[in-house]
């Protein structure tokens, strides 16, 4: 609360020196008596004054004494709801704007402040019904049309927004803001190309509008646009350098173009101004993964877990990093917490299965697959690499299951024929093996060196396979002409 010697700022010049005597001389004497009904035109200007300041403590004070002394007003009771809702008490201003419209119901800005505080207070349903009322009375208030079409984008219901907002455009061409609203429920109703229009429309309006340039960015972005998008990021930043939004986006967009060096330029002035943006860490990272520089890249994703530990997709993006650096023991650790943390992501188990694999922990290897193909029981990949996990754990049966599922949902893939081939050796089954084998090398022929590499060793060490497996597949790709040689 202001002292009683307040006076007027010197620098006032909406009164003259005469006004500004009087007004100090009220302000004085009403702080200190009570109000009459001959003080009502001077508590009006006083509180209109101390608005005009943003001195709403002061203004509060004589809005009390001014309803003190007239409670009967429908506008006392708008005006001192007003004073609160500026002061962020939307509850008391709720209230005030409530009793102004029990005594004049049809006060079109008491129902539209009421509308205001409801969405205030994230009581959208009930501002939406109030804000229709002040819209039935008032069809072309300009307030109350623009509340209910941020009310129904609160409540998800962008188509019915964007017919108010356009509604809005047809009433007033130049109104950016009706246009701005217009662009974003069309953002949201992924219609991008009048999403685009919008901004541009914004833009025509209000050149410096820097959220306009960046949404027009994003809208391109959305249409494969990226070099386009790169430059609307870039208007959005020579208004403002340090709009973080925008270098991040302009750095994903940049990614998109495969320009990853300067992605990573671009990522690193995003971090200048925010570094403790998760997000870009963890892209800068996939754009050092993506070329190749894993400890560049080890080094980001570490950053962006040191802001998020459980951070699943930077947890996943080092284990890869660690995997190529043959960092087999670390890449494990991760896979382990990211598969604990997102236990229903088949592509966190294959890796994990595939580092499990490489570390010759067989029976965690299968383990991890059949987590994958409980999952997405179609990923012929991780069938594959399940068989070949209980080959090696000498679970055969189990193992044949496994290729036979691959061949069921893949019957014209080799590499399924050319696994189970080798499991129907390991348990004597010659004949499944050669007929596994010609099918395995009619389907890719270019396979037939490898074939003869993996099982030479076999011709020298095992008399009985060489009889019964390798001399039959040996003569069927001579009869076939496949192959050239001599025994």
């Amino acid at each position: 609360m202001e002292n009683d010697d307040f006076e007027f700022p010197l620098d006032d010049d909406e009164y003259d020196e005469f006004e500004k005597r009087n007004i100090n001389e009220e302000i004085k004497r009403l702080r200190k008596e009570e109000p009459n009904f001959s003080s009502i035109g001077a508590l009006e200007e006083i509180i209109e004054y101390f608005l005009s300041q943003d001195k709403l403590d002061d203004a509060l004070f004589f809005a009390n004494k001014l309803l003190d002394l007239m409670p009967a007003s429908a506008d006392n009771w708008f005006k001192r709801g007003e004073i609160y809702e500026m002061m962020g008490d939307y509850e008391s201003a709720l209230s005030d704007y409530s009793k102004a419209l029990d005594l004049n119901p049809i006060e079109v800005d008491a129902i539209v402040g009421k509308a205001n505080c409801l969405q205030l207070l994230d009581r959208w349903d009930e501002a939406l019904e109030t804000v229709e009322r002040a819209i039935d009375l008032d069809p072309g208030n300009y307030e109350a049309l623009m509340n209910k079409g941020i009310i129904l984008e609160k409540l998800n219901r962008y188509d019915e927004a964007s017919r108010v907002f356009k509604y809005l455009t047809e009433l007033e061409p130049s109104d950016k803001d009706a246009w701005f609203e217009l662009a974003y429920c069309y953002d949201l109703l992924n219609e991008p190309e009048k999403s685009l229009r919008c901004y541009d429309k914004v833009i025509e309006l209000d050149p410096y509008n820097n959220r306009a340039w960046y949404n027009r960015g994003v809208a391109l972005s959305v249409l494969g646009r990226f070099q386009k998008a790169v430059e609307s990021y870039d208007m959005a930043l020579a208004i403002d350098e340090k709009f973080t939004p925008a270098w991040y986006n302009r750095s994903n967009a940049l990614l998109s173009m495969g320009k990853l060096h300067e992605a990573i330029d671009s990522f690193r002035t995003a971090l200048k101004y925010d570094p403790k943006d998760l997000a870009s860490w963890h892209n800068m990272a996939t754009a050092y993964e993506d070329l190749g520089e894993y400890k560049e890249a080890i080094h980001a994703y570490t950053e962006a877990l040191k802001l998020d530990p459980d951070h699943v997709e930077s947890l996943f993006g080092r284990a890869i990093c660690y995997d190529a650096l043959n960092m087999y023991r670390k890449a494990l650790l991760d896979l382990k917490k990211a598969s604990g943390l997102s236990p229903q992501d088949p592509e966190i188990w294959h890796a994990r299965g595939d580092v499990e694999f490489t570390l010759e922990l067989f029976e965690e290897a299968a383990q991890s697959y059949r987590k994958v193909v409980d999952v997405d029981s179609s990923n012929v990949d991780a069938w594959l690499d399940l068989g070949d996990s209980l080959v090696e754990i000498e679970k055969y049966e189990e193992a044949f299951y496994a290729y036979n599922r691959v061949i069921q949902i893949s019957p014209d893939w080799s590499e399924p024929y050319y696994q189970r081939c080798k499991c129907n050796l390991y348990v004597g089954k010659y004949d499944e093996a050669v007929r596994d084998a010609k099918k395995a090398l009619s389907l890719e022929p270019h396979k037939i060196n490898t074939f003869f590499q993996d099982f030479g060793q076999i011709q020298h060490s095992d008399p009985e396979i060489l009889v019964k497996f390798v001399f039959p597949v040996y003569d069927w790709l001579v009869n076939e002409k496949k192959y050239k040689g001599t025994r």
